[in-house]
């Protein structure tokens, strides 16, 4: 059974993370888009993560491919990928952005550590 995408426009989520896909490449044989390489960035209020793929899109986008806008397949990756899903990418990406918040960025353990006194 063939799932064909339907112009979801999933691109705001959990607690103010926004997502946003850009199309890097496209694979046609003839008029039909077979796949794409992505990225798609997961934002929150202050940090950022990225993740790069390619997805098999063969016969999800109906539309004939001169037809096709980057909004098309943006979509259609949404719809793919933007399930509550434990082991989607939306899941990950935002697991990412979670572990950040909790992160304190520290000087490297090798550089010299200065120690001063306040009186």
């Amino acid at each position: 059974m063939k799932q064909h995408c339907h112009g979801l426009k999933l691109f705001k989520e959990h607690k103010m993370t926004t997502f946003e896909w850009k199309i890097l490449q496209t694979s046609s044989i003839g008029e039909e888009l077979i796949s794409v390489h992505y990225l798609v960035t997961a934002k929150d209020e202050t940090h950022e993560v990225q993740s790069q793929g390619h997805a098999n899109v063969a016969g999800k986008i109906t539309v004939p491919y001169a037809e096709i806008r980057e909004s098309t397949i943006t979509n259609c990756l949404a719809e793919m990928y933007m399930q509550d899903d434990p082991k989607s990418l939306k899941s990950r990406l935002q697991e990412q952005l979670d572990y950040l918040k909790n992160v304190v960025n520290t000087d490297v353990p090798w550089k010299d550590q200065i120690f001063s006194v306040n009186f």
